[in-house]
């Protein structure tokens, strides 16, 4: 496609932001926030991405290589599909398959058939 492994990583790092910043806001208007222990949490959040990201940085100088940007999207997406898949399978074992493949409407969860 073309796209620089650093642009693709910071136009994924700023939907992640604005996605989780409306999920917290969300979160926050209706009062499922724990105040005390969310400071604490986007502490440590803030604190682990400046350790990695300066982690990074230095080891992709010192390599003179763009590839742990590619080679760490590429195992976030991996884990991603193979934690769907043993949700899935997870679900169908213990629930039964029907619900899982029982054909129905987009809203049919709610009952809006």
């Amino acid at each position: 496609m073309g796209v620089q492994p650093q642009v693709a990583s910071a136009t994924a790092a700023t939907m992640i932001l604005f996605t989780a910043s409306s999920a917290t806001i969300s979160y926050y208007t209706f009062g499922d926030i724990v105040p005390d222990y969310s400071v604490v949490m986007f502490v440590v959040g803030f604190c682990c991405t400046y350790a990695g990201q300066v982690g990074v940085s230095a080891y992709m100088k010192k390599q003179d290589r763009q590839s742990p940007i590619v080679i760490a999207i590429g195992v976030v997406v991996l884990i991603s599909a193979l934690m769907v898949v043993i949700s899935t399978l997870s679900t169908g074992f213990q629930k039964g398959w029907g619900p899982l493949l029982a054909a129905g409407g987009v809203c049919s969860a709610y009952g809006i058939d």
